[in-house]
């Protein structure tokens, strides 16, 4: 009996491998800028078909895809229905939305993306919708804080009440949907080939930067987040041919080319923090951050500080690098030597700006 279901085990294990190696390659799946789910499909559901989920029915109308199926749920066999698109347009859209969930994709079988921003948010659950899914925004939080307050709707709440240090939440825009999940991945996982065949990749690296990007004032420059050693090697041959790459620091992906930056990557940013400080390192307009207006207010009320001097009043060091990005805006300037520090008429209507604000 026992060298029978070993024999059964093996050819299971036999026929599931072939089936993978019959999953189609991105260049099967990609023709005149449209990604056909329906030709990966065609293979891929002999994987799922097989054991205890079963498809019952599919049924298509126009590019809408209807698939009913059942599996275990909870130790209970139950029907479940699922929507795709026979294939999907590599569009602006597309190419935006793919980046950002790249970098803030949702697990556990769920497709969609978590992210905090509200306009990502809405963005995210327009381009599902986009994509026959009906997402539902739910919002985590940790027990050691309040609810947050949002000004859109939530559909469900839930508490973490593991044992950590955060003390932050997180909003998930998504549906339940393994299957759109698997095929997302699928692409994830030949991301250096389908790049290939982006239209206009900055729009890609827009929502990646979106997702896993921070613009650092001090240094002037912009950086896209990544410890994934392969996924580095491709965003980094990708962001070269892009003229995007100058470095990378063991933890992000650096560019200092303001200039491509500001024209092809700028356009498609949604997150306004993001699009702010990037207004700032760019074209020298924006809102400053708190720790920036603390300085300006101190070199307003101490004309002629130094450098040395502020680092003691605000109980910090290395204030140069914030004190010279503020010169080089022209909130400030410096005088004499050493370093005597003054606010600037466009300083000082920064600072009246941030009280009416």
């Amino acid at each position: 009996m026992k060298k029978e279901l070993i024999l059964g085990q093996k050819i299971r294990h036999n026929q599931l491998r072939k089936w993978r190696k019959d999953i189609p390659s991105i260049k099967e799946i990609i023709k005149k800028d449209y990604i056909y789910f329906e030709k990966w499909f065609l293979k891929y559901e002999k994987l799922i078909n097989f054991g205890c989920r079963q498809i019952i029915k599919k049924e298509a109308n126009g590019n809408k895809l209807k698939l009913i199926y059942s599996n275990y749920s909870k130790s209970e066999k139950k029907i479940f229905t699922n929507y795709f698109p026979l294939k999907i347009k590599v569009d602006k859209d597309f190419q935006y939305f793919f980046g950002l969930w790249c970098g803030d994709r949702l697990g556990s079988g769920r497709f969609g993306v978590g992210n905090k921003n509200k306009e990502i948010n809405l963005y995210t659950k327009y381009y599902l919708k986009k994509l026959y899914q009906k997402p539902e925004f739910i919002l985590t939080y940790n027990q050691g804080i309040k609810k947050p307050k949002l000004d859109y709707k939530i559909d469900k709440y839930y508490i973490n009440k593991a044992e950590t240090n955060i003390r932050g939440y997180c909003i998930s825009v998504g549906i339940k949907n393994g299957i759109m999940f698997t095929f997302f991945d699928y692409l994830y996982k030949n991301l250096d080939k389908i790049l290939t065949y982006f239209p206009n990749p900055y729009i890609f690296f827009a929502g990646l930067f979106d997702a896993e990007g921070n613009v650092f004032l001090e240094d002037s420059c912009f950086r896209w987040a990544c410890l994934d050693k392969e996924k580095v090697s491709i965003y980094k041959k990708h962001l070269k041919k892009l003229n995007l790459f100058k470095r990378y620091d063991g933890c992000n992906l650096v560019t200092y080319n303001k200039n491509t930056f500001s024209k092809e990557i700028l356009p498609h940013i949604k997150h306004p923090d993001k699009i702010n400080k990037t207004n700032l390192i760019c074209y020298s307009c924006g809102k400053l951050e708190d720790r920036f207006l603390e300085i300006l207010k101190l070199i307003k009320n101490n004309p002629s500080i130094t450098n040395k001097k502020l680092s003691k009043v605000l109980k910090r060091t290395k204030r140069y690098s914030q004190t010279m990005f503020l010169k080089k805006l022209g909130y400030i300037k410096s005088e004499n030597y050493p370093k005597q520090l003054f606010i600037t008429p466009k300083g000082l209507d920064e600072i009246q700006g941030a009280r009416t604000r």
